[in-house]
Order: structure tokens, then C-alpha cells, then sequence
């Protein structure tokens, strides 16, 4: 469970986070956004048993909603099962395809 606001947030209902400055913005399933002001590396340490990856300095995805993975020589791309489009920034690519080869079969 995560604390955000006054709400208590299962794992599995998040889409995604995003960082707002020292804010974090949560999208949930049900297409609901909810704000905590907390920063986007406290929730990264939270969620980090719950199959969740930071794919870049500003998002965290659930790796149970990716759909597939594009890769090019210079850029790799992440898409979601609701369409949405992530781009894993080189720093955290090598680490992305770790994680990626312990999650995915």
C-alpha cells in the first residue's frame, strides 16, 4: 500500500508516476491522477518490490502494463497497454534491459 494525500494506493492500481518538481504525480487504471508531495525517489524506493521501474530522471512505470518494447541502436521506447509512450533514457537503458530480462519472458 502507498500513502498519497489521505488515500491508500494498492501497488497494482498505479499506471505510472511522474515527477512534478518535489511533487509526484500518480496515474491510476481507472484513469484518476492523484498529487503527493513527496518526490518521485521516495516513491521509487517504495515501489521498488512491486515490479515498478524508473525509466527516466521524471517517470516510473509498472511493468505489468508494458505492451512492448521498440528498440533502435540510439533509443528505446516503452508502450503501454493503454497506448502511452515512454522513452528509457540512455543512463538507465543497460539497467532497463536487466530488469526487463528478470520480468518478461
Amino acid at each position: 500500500m502507498i500513502k498519497v494525500s489521505k488515500k491508500i494506493i494498492e501497488p497494482h492500481e498505479i499506471l505510472y508516476l511522474e515527477s512534478r518538481g518535489n511533487y509526484t504525480m500518480f496515474y491510476l487504471l481507472d484513469n484518476k491522477t492523484e498529487m503527493s508531495s513527496f518526490t518521485l525517489q521516495i516513491f521509487e524506493e517504495k515501489l521498488k518490490d512491486y515490479n515498478f521501474y524508473r525509466v527516466n530522471r521524471s517517470q516510473i512505470i509498472n511493468f505489468s502494463e508494458i505492451k512492448l518494447f521498440d528498440s533502435t541502436c540510439e533509443q528505446l521506447n516503452i508502450f503501454l497497454k493503454n497506448g502511452l509512450q515512454f522513452s528509457v533514457s540512455r543512463r538507465r537503458r543497460k539497467l532497463f534491459e536487466n530488469h526487463q530480462s528478470l520480468f518478461v519472458s
